[in-house]
């Protein structure tokens, strides 16, 4: 039976051989080391692509569907709408939000991109949005002074508006003060809360960035206008009691709707962010797929020649195994002596290898640019693998050593 004491004289005994076998011991543990910087640099990669994709579908809300005009929209003047649909327009979210019939919010906008906002002795460059009184809550946006946009504000045309908090910060504004855009004024009704940008990065959608808008009611924003044909840049819907899981059905019926409206023209696109964060995933699962069975074949390459060493070990040392079986060291003794050889050698190179893990993957976030994140379990996950190979391939090597006849090891010289 062993004891810890036992297994601690055997560890420190081990630790000792490796230390008389340095370079030997370090050209094994290189190996290992190598198996666990790929592993550790595929999990932090992983991670950081993990981490962006949920920042990016939560910037776009899991539980709407977005609709955008595509190609961006051109002034209506001129256009014969009766032979040709052009583009997103009022009278499709009117027709859409018949078909939620109170299931859920529908809002629209239309936005005119680096347009001059002054405020007395301040100015700056920002994003005019024109919307729907219902766009703002179904965008989760929420006011930090003030006031959002009413339903009455549309309909009664207030020259109100609401302001980033970054653009408010900008111009120096407070609810009641005067802003001017283009030939238009308008009075600040409310600052938003900080939100940041919306992330639509291989969505096709534009990005927006919150921060930098002011938003003014749709029926007063300075864009083509013409009753139910005017206009608009995108929608989005946001469903009530609903599990994501049908969003992609509710996008089908829109797709419906508006393709019987737009002549089977498709010149709109249609988001669902469910969808694609359950594409994410796909795709993340077989990317780290591939990355471990890369960093597997790396381990399993270093655990060959940490047995390879192993066995050279034992062999170098059947006298002392013998005279050790002499003395009165059982077979278990035996087995743990090596085992803790094997196992030190390669916890050692695990700790090597997370050093050099997390360093390779601060210099692919350096100078690739991607995304890197590092988590309790990838970090510990690194040496324990090593451990785990240490033991499985070191087992061989021990039992072998245990099998000596000690009487014929004492006679090796």
């Amino acid at each position: 039976m062993l004891y810890p004491a036992d297994v601690y004289a055997d560890a420190r005994d081990a630790w000792s051989s490796l230390r008389r076998r340095a370079v030997r011991s370090s050209l094994s543990a290189l190996g290992i080391a190598i198996g666990v910087v790929a592993l550790v640099s595929m999990l932090s990669i992983g991670e950081g692509a993990k981490r962006a994709t949920l920042q990016r579908i939560s910037s776009l809300g899991i539980e709407t569907v977005r609709i955008e005009s595509a190609p961006p929209l051109n002034a209506f003047a001129g256009v014969d709408v009766t032979n040709l649909s052009v583009g997103l327009t009022v009278a499709d979210a009117q027709r859409i939000a018949a078909w939620l019939a109170g299931r859920g919010t529908l809002g629209y906008f239309a936005r005119n991109d680096e347009q001059l906002v002054t405020a007395a002795n301040h100015r700056a460059l920002a994003t005019v949005v024109g919307a729907s009184a219902d766009w703002l809550p179904a965008e989760t946006l929420r006011a930090a002074a003030g006031r959002l946009l009413l339903p009455s504000d549309n309909l009664q045309q207030r020259r109100v508006c609401v302001l980033g908090a970054r653009l408010g910060i900008t111009l120096a504004a407070s609810i009641g003060t005067p802003l001017h855009t283009g030939n238009q004024i308008c009075k600040v009704v409310g600052i938003l809360r900080p939100r940041g940008r919306l992330l639509t990065e291989g969505t096709g959608l534009s990005a927006l960035d919150f921060d930098n808008a002011l938003i003014t009611p749709f029926t007063t924003s300075p864009f083509p206008s013409g009753a139910r044909q005017r206009g608009v840049h995108g929608m989005l819907v946001r469903l009530r009691n609903n599990s994501p899981a049908s969003l992609p059905g509710v996008a089908e019926n829109l797709k419906a709707i508006l393709r019987e409206t737009h002549r089977d023209v498709t010149n709109y696109r249609i988001v669902v962010p469910y969808a694609l964060l359950n594409e994410a995933r796909d795709t993340q699962a077989l990317f780290q797929l591939v990355m471990g069975a890369i960093a597997g074949l790396s381990l399993l390459v270093g655990g060959i020649g940490v047995m390879n060493v192993m066995l050279s070990n034992v062999t170098e040392q059947t006298h002392e195994i013998g005279l050790r079986m002499a003395v009165g060291a059982t077979r278990a003794r035996i087995v743990s002596l090596y085992m803790c050889h094997s196992a030190l050698l390669c916890f050692a190179g695990g700790v090597v290898g997370l050093m050099l893990g997390i360093a390779a993957a601060l210099l692919v976030q350096t100078y690739a640019g991607w995304a890197v994140a590092f988590s309790l379990l990838g970090l510990c996950l690194g040496p324990a693998s090593a451990l785990l190979t240490g033991l499985v391939f070191g087992l061989h090597p021990a039992l072998r050593a245990a099998a000596l006849n000690p009487a014929l090891a004492l006679r090796e010289s």
